[in-house]
């Protein structure tokens, strides 16, 4: 299991050290907001709508709308850091591509999605300007955590979802790909997106994505790519969290209905120490 990883990362903002920075007059509610994204359990929701009950009563100052992070950047420094993403990933694609699909074959499972496993200049310049604005990132910053400028899905039935994902892994560790982070999906609180995501660095020192589907959870993928985008869109906006919540509600309801292949509950998150902050 995942478990016997030393080096988890276990730091959460909803703690007895949260407590006692709001006591001291430490707390960054700001700081708070951004670390919570990334956290879909039931305790870190119920953080956020403390945090904008807080806000409506006047009792913590409002965070800037997102966007007010961007005018410090000039558009073309951001359009030349997205086309350096996709030029690096352009040249790493043919060879990782042929690696994975032998290795995901090897373990019964097979790549889908293949007309998308490079993302488009305008969406890694989205992905940039949301890590920047979302998450107080400084542009070197936000291209440093850009994980999935080369990405891949990787199908797998039930049955074989668990040990398939644990092989694949460790056949690309063989070849020098490492994982730098994995996120179960399944393992979470009422998920708009169910996979197991999972970073990889190459020998060379890149970062590319796969997300680990069931047949299920890639069919509603690609149901609500449009949902997601639009979810993402009213986050750089500063949009309420409850018009967040009502346009992620089909694709939860939708996820929902997908069980979690056997023995996924035993793959745990893990992320190692001493890399850049993942987008």
């Amino acid at each position: 299991s995942e478990r016997g990883f030393a080096d988890r990362v276990r730091s959460v903002p909803y703690g007895k050290v949260t407590a006692r920075a709001m006591h001291d007059g430490r707390f960054d509610a700001e700081q708070t907001q951004v670390d919570l994204q990334n956290m879909p359990t039931m305790a870190a929701g119920v953080m956020q709508d403390a945090l904008h009950s807080l806000r409506q009563a006047g009792l913590i100052d409002p965070p800037p709308p997102p966007t007010e992070r961007l005018r410090a950047v000039q558009p073309e420094d951001i359009a030349l850091e997205a086309q350096n993403l996709l030029t690096r990933a352009r040249e790493m694609e043919p060879r990782v591509t042929h690696m994975l699909r032998r290795v995901a074959e090897s373990h019964a499972g097979q790549l889908a999605g293949m007309d998308h496993q490079l993302k488009s200049v305008g969406s890694l310049k989205e992905k940039l300007k949301q890590q920047m604005a979302l998450k107080n990132k400084a542009l070197e910053d936000a291209v440093a955590g850009v994980n999935d400028a080369l990405r891949y899905s990787v199908v797998l039935d039930p049955p074989d979802f668990t040990a398939g994902l644990r092989g694949v892994l460790a056949s690309l560790d063989d070849q020098g790909h490492v994982r730098v982070k994995l996120n179960n999906l399944f393992a979470k609180h009422q998920p708009a997106f169910k996979a197991v995501n999972v970073t990889m660095r190459s020998p060379e020192g890149a970062l590319w994505e796969i997300q680990f589907h069931t047949p299920d959870t890639f069919r509603l993928k690609e149901q609500f790519h449009d949902l997601y985008k639009h979810s993402h869109a009213l986050q750089l906006q500063g949009a309420p969290l409850t018009d967040q919540r009502e346009v992620q509600a089909p694709a939860q309801d939708a996820f929902r209905l997908v069980p979690s292949p056997p023995e996924c509950d035993d793959i745990d998150d893990w992320e190692e120490e001493n890399v850049p902050t993942l987008a």
